[in-house]
């Protein structure tokens, strides 16, 4: 969002999968959740970050609920 050249070298409707130098537990869970959601064809973009920032870009958020209750490990909905 900040790299407008590297931005527009990544293909619309890309899913793009945050792979973080010495975090092999966040990068397995990360790649292994993006995948499981990966739409048929959708291009996978590989983005291998060396460092986070110290502090967050985001001013403000908000958190809504879903509808549905959900399995907290897997994030799969809860058979009622």
């Amino acid at each position: 969002m900040e790299n407008e050249k590297l931005g527009e070298r990544i293909p619309l409707n890309a899913m793009v999968v945050f792979q973080v130098d010495g975090d092999d537990d966040f990068n397995r869970w990360h790649k292994n959740t993006s995948l499981r959601n990966r739409e048929k064809d959708q291009p996978v973009i590989l983005i291998k970050v060396k460092r986070w920032r110290e502090h967050s870009s985001i001013e403000e958020l908000h958190l809504s609920e879903i509808g549905e209750k959900l399995e907290p490990a897997t994030g799969v909905p809860v058979s009622a």
